[in-house]
C-alpha cells in the first residue's frame, strides 16, 4: 500500500498540525499520523488498542494516568488501551511525532 502526502487528511487545531494516513486494509483499521506540536496537544483517551508514538524531533512530556515521562528525539512511548493522556512540547520547541493508532476517522 502506498499513500502519498496529498492523500492524507490534514487537520490542525491550536498549536497542532497533523496529517492522517488512514490504513483501511489493516485489520483492525489503523492510522499512521504525523504531527507537529508547539505547546499542549490536549487530553484524549485511547480506544481499544495501544497507541504508539515515535519522537522524530524535539523534546516534550507525556502524562499518562498522571505519570509524567520526558521524551526526546529517538524515543518511543506507548499508551495503553482506554487510557487518558496528554502531551506537550518543551517551551519554544516543535515536537514532531509519528503515531500508530486506532483508525482516526477525521
Amino acid at each position: 500500500m502506498y499513500i502519498p502526502k496529498n492523500e492524507s487528511k490534514r487537520e490542525d487545531w491550536d498549536e497542532v498540525k497533523s496529517w492522517n494516513y488512514k490504513l483501511p486494509n489493516v485489520t483492525p483499521q489503523k492510522s499512521v499520523v504525523y504531527a507537529e506540536i508547539v505547546g499542549e496537544h490536549g487530553e484524549v483517551t485511547t480506544k481499544d488498542s495501544e497507541w504508539i508514538y515515535y519522537i522524530i524531533e524535539g523534546e516534550g512530556e507525556f502524562t499518562i494516568n498522571g505519570n509524567r515521562t520526558i521524551v526526546c528525539s529517538g524515543d518511543v512511548i506507548s499508551v495503553p488501551p482506554k487510557t487518558k493522556y496528554n502531551y506537550v512540547s518543551k517551551e519554544g520547541i516543535v515536537l514532531k511525532v509519528i503515531m500508530y493508532i486506532d483508525l482516526w476517522d477525521n
